[in-house]
């Protein structure tokens, strides 16, 4: 009882004694004291202007980059347009060069006929002249859609009308009208204007 006693009375002192509960307090919670100091450092001004020019510095440090990469990708676009500028001049040469050597025999097939040769010469100027083109054409993928004589293929060729004759199958050409050509054996560049057969016997389908 004497020990409790004691002990009680040495709380009530503490108590009693301002000096003594601050001590206590500096003692018990000295982390606590630097957050506050560290907070309020970071509140002053000049801590603010600090992280300010960072954030600033940051700022102007991400524009360039973007300018630059916007720069870049400019660059990039205008040489591939020049690339691709380059790449059709120099194909829209080479294919007017092939036509200019065509248009070249054309003037010799009229030279021929001014100068009173025979028929005969002219006309062998201008199947050299068509022979020349074909192999133009064919030299840029232009393919000769063949149709005279097969089924109508609507996908390669235009009816412009139909005859009555039953010795061949329905539907199938009678005479080209126009040639039509398809390039790289895909794109129609033009259908074959033709004329189809009706009234013949239907093709079998074996």
């Amino acid at each position: 009882m004497t020990e409790r006693t004691n002990t009680n009375m040495a709380s009530g002192e503490a108590a009693a004694d301002p000096r003594a509960q601050s001590e206590a307090a500096a003692v018990a919670s000295p982390a606590e004291s630097e957050t506050h100091a560290g907070d309020a450092n970071a509140q002053t001004p000049e801590a603010l202007q600090a992280r300010l020019s960072k954030a600033e510095e940051d700022a102007r440090e991400a524009q360039d980059r973007y300018l630059r990469a916007r720069a870049d990708m400019e660059n990039y676009k205008k040489r591939l347009e020049r690339t691709y500028a380059d790449q059709t001049e120099s194909v829209r040469k080479k294919l007017l060069t092939k036509v200019l050597q065509v248009k070249d025999n054309l003037e010799r097939a009229l030279q021929y006929g001014d100068q009173g040769t025979s028929g005969e010469g002219l006309m062998e100027g201008v199947r050299l002249t068509l022979y020349q083109l074909d192999q133009l054409l064919n030299s840029e993928g232009v393919r000769q859609v063949e149709a005279q004589g097969k089924p109508f293929n609507p996908q390669y060729e235009e009816a412009l009308q139909s005859v009555e004759d039953p010795s061949v199958p329905d539907q199938t050409v009678v005479q080209v009208v126009r040639n039509g050509y398809v390039l790289d054996n895909d794109h129609v560049l033009r259908p074959a204007q033709v004329i189809v057969s009706s009234g013949g016997p239907e093709e079998s389908s074996e």
